[in-house]
């Protein structure tokens, strides 16, 4: 047995035993582009890779082209020859005149080709100290799959479908200035049961030619696990002369010269090949606010007269991140005189407490008022998770902007507007120091503890928000002049990291939607549109992060059993390999707000699947997790029944407030449901706008309307717009209702 190994143009040949066998071309050739593959497999491991002819001996192939816009949808089917062991085939597409700078993407598995430094660290535990205040530190993660960043390296890298939110690879050719998507479908059929492709990728040591490939089965050398890999349970198939397998893959190529330009087509095309069920209705978004607020009342701590609200089941305060001081926001909105004691309750503990002489906070405060040590501050002392920081300014801004609109702004203490200005301040002054926030600060000094991340891209949107609030203007230009470096810093390599406290610097989908939250408040803040361009970017890299299609788990999981629909999961980062019940701990209203705006209903869309798999994760007691996956790496196929998260309950309620069930443009005749209803207009004209309304789930639904025309659509929306939402239609469960709204 023999291997190709490419070193430049020569072709090297070196004995199996001494290097594995790879997924590259045997020769160079340019004219070339696709190869169809026979495999054999011994256990997990790749044994041979052979290239398909006319005078091939175990499989018959014939391709089928389709032309589509933008691209062609190949149907390439490999039939049987003879009876077969530990087989199965693949696709490959070849790329010449590659180069290490080009970007990879797998929706959610991989961002510019993980090209990062790895080493390998215990769960939530931060960096090695020899780490910190290093401006120089290169991104740094726990094993994932992954380019080599080594030049001369072997490069190779192998996911299953169900470690992606979509079927999918992207890839941008810099020097081509061509952007390219395959597209393909989950897997085969092969006993009832669905064996999900393989999404490779290989180079050569050179890096002048890359291969990308879809294989059948999929078969990984190493299976990706919540951190690191673990031996593969994958293995070859046994094949009946006969037996077809079919991979379809439609390839769509655009002219493309940047990562933002490469995603804005992956939002427009991410569920162009695979047609999905519907997304299920069933439980109404005022259900879920009326389910989730119960269960945050239930996280109020109360002993020796300390009082706050938990965002975790332990009995601490923990700042931003998985909801402390957030959760607080949807019990001001109910706005009865208890839940704004408790919620003043939680600002007297939490705002003047655990706080540096900079103005940061410490990442977790204990009822005794003591700081804990935590995560990465159990190692090393005195650091914070600068994207908790930034969630506490914005939330505690959007909080008191809440209260003012509420009618409240006397319950707004001038201590708390103390606290939170020193918050902002020591952004600023960390700003001006070192020019980024970093991924963790110093909590007394403010300097930055770890550089080169987005995770102060939520105190962007805190910045600017104060700038109106404290009328500041400095507030909004360092918020300009971070929002120019951050964005920058993501249009460069293609994603965002830094925003989770129990990760290293892997890509995740929490900086992208706080990045493109915080963008498009600097668009409301300023009117200008460069800002919407890019908050629509940012929203495009979130969509590479949810679920675009109707993934088939085996028979015999929780979730299969329940039928349930998981497009819309959001899964969490590179590291934390699954998917869960919306936005980490935002309710996404930026994508809300981009449908408004530009009219676009792929915001729409993504954001009423978001809220629709929300509701798949809803148990029968109420309570949910941050478990809703098909990734065979974490709880594949559950919802982690019997455990609760504090932060997707925060989500659910905000999703409920801050989302409309309903929008209608009654200018246009038009309407979009994000409600677990069905609603159509059956009438209209100058004076107004009739609307049948069904509610097919077992739940009485008190719909929200937004009904606006032209005029009112092109101001901004700002935040707390829910408290100007009126129009509310109680529909029984199961029964049909008629509403008008009047048009002004």
């Amino acid at each position: 047995m023999i291997n190709k190994l490419w070193t430049g143009s020569i072709l090297l040949f070196c004995p199996m035993s001494l290097q594995a066998q790879n997924w590259l071309p045997d020769t160079a050739n340019a004219h070339q582009e696709i190869r169809l593959l026979d495999c054999r497999y011994h256990e997990e491991k790749l044994k041979s890779c052979e290239q398909l002819t006319d005078t091939s001996s175990c499989w018959r192939t014939s391709v089928e082209k389709t032309e589509v816009t933008d691209g062609i949808l190949f149907v390439f089917r490999f039939k049987a020859l003879k009876n077969l062991t530990d087989a199965g085939v693949a696709v490959a597409f070849d790329r010449y005149h590659w180069t290490s700078d080009n970007y990879v993407m797998i929706p959610a598995s991989v961002y510019n080709g993980n090209r990062q430094r790895i080493v390998n660290r215990n769960y939530a535990t931060g960096l090695d100290p020899s780490d910190y205040d290093r401006p120089d530190l290169a991104l740094t993660s726990n094993p994932i799959p992954q380019l080599s960043p080594d030049f001369g390296s072997p490069s190779r890298l192998e996911v299953s479908v169900c470690n992606a939110a979509t079927p999918a690879i992207a890839f941008l050719d810099r020097q081509k200035k061509e952007g390219v998507l395959l597209l393909t479908d989950q897997g085969i059929v092969r006993d009832g049961q669905v064996l999900d492709h393989g999404l490779i990728v290989e180079e050569t040591p050179d890096r002048s030619v890359a291969s990308f490939v879809i294989s059948a089965p999929g078969v990984r050398e190493k299976k990706p696990e919540f951190i690191g890999f673990s031996k593969s349970p994958d293995r070859g198939i046994t094949v009946r002369e006969g037996d077809e397998i079919v991979i379809r893959v439609t390839r769509l190529v655009y002219p493309c010269t940047d990562a933002p330009g490469l995603l804005g087509h992956f939002m427009e095309e991410r569920k162009r090949h695979i047609r999905c069920a519907a997304p299920r209705n069933l439980v109404p978004m005022s259900r879920v606010l009326d389910i989730m607020d119960k269960n945050i009342d239930l996280r109020y701590y109360q002993k020796d007269s300390v009082e706050f609200y938990r965002p975790e089941t332990a009995d601490w305060m923990s700042y931003g991140w998985i909801g402390g001081l957030i959760n607080t926001y949807p019990m001001l909105a109910l706005g009865d005189d208890e839940h704004l004691r408790r919620v003043a309750r939680t600002f007297d503990f939490a705002l003047p407490r655990a706080k540096g002489k900079s103005g940061y906070y410490h990442d977790i405060l204990q009822p005794d008022g003591t700081v804990l040590n935590r995560d990465a501050a159990a190692v090393v002392p005195g650091v914070a998770v600068t994207r908790r920081n930034g969630d506490v300014l914005y939330w505690m801004v959007k909080q008191f902007n809440l209260l003012e609109s509420m009618g409240h702004k006397d319950f707004i203490r001038p201590e708390w507007e103390k606290n939170v200005r020193s918050l902002a301040d020591a952004f600023v002054n960390t700003w001006k120091n070192e020019g980024t926030w970093g991924n963790y600060l110093h909590v007394e000094s403010g300097k930055v503890a770890v550089y080169n991340t987005t995770g102060g891209a939520m105190a962007i949107g805190g910045l600017a928000l104060a700038s109106v609030y404290f009328n500041c203007p400095e507030y909004l230009e360092i918020a300009r002049q971070a929002a120019s470096a951050l964005y920058r810093q993501f249009a460069i390599v293609g994603f965002t990291s830094g925003g989770c406290g129990d990760i290293l610097q892997n890509s995740d989908s929490e900086t992208a939607v706080a990045l493109a939250t915080s963008l498009f408040t600097l668009y409301e803040t300023t009117g200008e549109t460069e800002y919407l361009q890019q908050a629509r970017d940012a929203a495009h890299l979130c969509a590479t992060w949810t679920v675009s299609f109707d993934y088939r788990l085996p028979e015999d999981t929780p979730l299969a059993q329940l039928g349930a629909n998981l497009t819309g999961a959001v899964w969490a980062s590179t590291q934390n390999k699954h998917g869960a019940p919306g936005f980490c701990t935002q309710s996404g209203d930026v994508l809300f707000k981009l449908y408004r705006t530009t009219g676009d209903t792929l915001y729409a869309e993504l954001l009423r699947d978001i809220i629709h798999a929300h509701a798949e994760g809803i148990q029968p007691n109420g309570k949910i997790t941050e478990r809703l996956t098909y990734c065979d790496s974490d709880r594949r196929g559950s919802r982690a029944d019997g455990w609760e998260t504090g932060w997707n309950e925060t989500n659910g309620a905000l999703m409920a407030l801050e989302i409309p069930g309903i929008y209608v443009r009654t200018d246009l005749d038009k309407l979009y449901v994000f409600d677990h209803v069905k609603a159509e207009i059956i009438k209209s004209d100058k004076r107004k706008t009739i609307l049948r309304i069904t509610n097919p789930t077992e739940f009485d639904a008190q719909v929200t309307l937004f009904a606006e025309g032209a005029e009112e659509s092109a101001l901004p929306l700002g935040d707390n717009a829910f408290l100007n939402w009126q129009d509310k239609v109680k529909v029984k469960a199961g029964q049909t209702v008629t509403y008008t709204i009047k048009k002004k």
